[in-house]
Parts: C-alpha cells; sequence; structure tokens
C-alpha cells in the first residue's frame, strides 16, 4: 500500500486537509488504488478538485476514498511511491498516468514507424512512449497530422501497451499544426505537469479554472483549462494551459 495510515471517504472534509505539502493516494468504490499525487499545498489542491470535479479527469473521477501523508519532500515521495507499487504489482495503478512515459520496450515489428504520407517513410521509429514522446517533439507536423487523422497513434498505443485511458486521450485530440505536436506531447504526458519557467522543476497546478480562448483561424470557439502554479523549489508563480477544446 503506497500509504499508510487512515483511509478518508472523499468528500466536503477534504477542503480541511492540513495547509501544507503532502502526497496523496486516491481509491475507487471498491478502495482500488487509481491514482498517486503529490502538492506543494494539499488544502489548495484537494479544493480545487472538490470545485471543479477533478476539473474532468478521468484518472480521479472515481474516487471515493483518499489516504495523505505530509512531507516537503512531495514530489520524490510520489515517485518512490509508484515505484513501490509498480515493483510489488509489476505495473502502476491502472488510472495513474506517470509524469514520466513507460519504458517498456517492444520488438521492433512492433515498433511506431513515422510516415509523411502513404510510402513516404521518415525513417523515424519509436519504441516505447518515452521514445514516442521524443519522436513527437522533432518529426515534421506534416507526419503527425497524417497519422493522427488516421488514427494511428491511438491504434498503436491501445494495440501494443494495452493503455486505453492514454488512447482515449488521443483519440479525442482534434488539433492541427503546431497545437496538435503541443497536445499530443502533453496528452502522452500528465498535462498538469509543469516545468517551472524559472529554474526547471516540475509541478502540479494547485489551482485550475476554465476560460474562452481566441476563436481558430475556421472560427471555431475554443475553452482552454488554465493552470495556476507555485514553484516548490523557487516559489516562483506561473501560469499554463493545460487543455485545449473546441465548443459548441
Amino acid at each position: 500500500m503506497p500509504i499508510s495510515g487512515k483511509m478518508y471517504a472523499w468528500g466536503e472534509r477534504a477542503k480541511y486537509v492540513p495547509e501544507e505539502a503532502g502526497v496523496y493516494a486516491l481509491y475507487n468504490k471498491d478502495r482500488v488504488l487509481v491514482y498517486v499525487g503529490g502538492s506543494a499545498n494539499l488544502r489548495e489542491t484537494f479544493t480545487n478538485y472538490l470545485e471543479t470535479n477533478f476539473s474532468g479527469d478521468p484518472r480521479k473521477l472515481e474516487t471515493k476514498y483518499y489516504r495523505r501523508e505530509s512531507t516537503s519532500n512531495w514530489e520524490e515521495k510520489a515517485k518512490e511511491l509508484l515505484g513501490e507499487y509498480n515493483k510489488e504489482h509489476e505495473e502502476l495503478p491502472k488510472l495513474t498516468t506517470h509524469s514520466e512515459p513507460l519504458k517498456k520496450e517492444v520488438a521492433r515489428d512492433w515498433g511506431f514507424y513515422f510516415y509523411q504520407d502513404v510510402n513516404k517513410s521518415l525513417f523515424e521509429a519509436a519504441f516505447n512512449l518515452e521514445e514516442f514522446w521524443e519522436k513527437v517533439k522533432k518529426v515534421p507536423v506534416a507526419s503527425l497530422e497524417f497519422h493522427q487523422k488516421r488514427g494511428d497513434f491511438a491504434r498503436w498505443i491501445r494495440d501494443v501497451f494495452k493503455e486505453t485511458q492514454l488512447a482515449e486521450r488521443i483519440e479525442k485530440i482534434h488539433s492541427t499544426g503546431e497545437d496538435l505536436r503541443r497536445d499530443l506531447l502533453n496528452a502522452t504526458r500528465n498535462p498538469e505537469i509543469a516545468e517551472c519557467p524559472k529554474c526547471g522543476t516540475q509541478n502540479s497546478p494547485f489551482k485550475t479554472w476554465k476560460m474562452a480562448g481566441k476563436p481558430t483561424k475556421a472560427g471555431e470557439k475554443l475553452q482552454l483549462t488554465i493552470g495556476l502554479y507555485k514553484c516548490s523549489n523557487c516559489k516562483k508563480t506561473f501560469r499554463k494551459a493545460i487543455e485545449k477544446e473546441k465548443i459548441k
């Protein structure tokens, strides 16, 4: 069990956890672990979860119970807990998306080979999700648009790695150009995790909200999910657009 101690029922009382840094574990109605996370301020994070219903995050919506543990070194502690769980169960909690992609290697026949178009190979390939993330950062946008339109990315992730949640997130992406690249990168890693622009430390948001974004060139309306962050290392406050979705 990642976090020992009392298991609490999820609800309004979660707003009154100590206002301190720590790690937490979320459980479904069967008390099965579904998510492990950390925060520089547990009260702000839990309050935000309650007020936004987890911002619709499918990894957390099944939450009925939780455990928590105070620690100033919450980022390293969260990684340590996930490592312990993975060692014991030989997998991560089913709904947890770790901030680093899976490194499970697949045979060359099952790798993802990037193309610019039909019969136009880029001679670039990925054999695990970390390599996939790195390739998405650098291959031409035309290749990303070609594969996304055909559903190749989601199909490969679902069929080869059995990562259904990740595949579903990628299927919902309908952006193009560099927006597509950004959305694929965010979907493959935890989209809430943001790197501090000052010191590079990765952080989770202590507050999120939705707002209208600029319409696309085609006149489509956009809704943005914005995250507000406070770096646990240098204390810099910054914002990040976590999600961009089309609305009617």
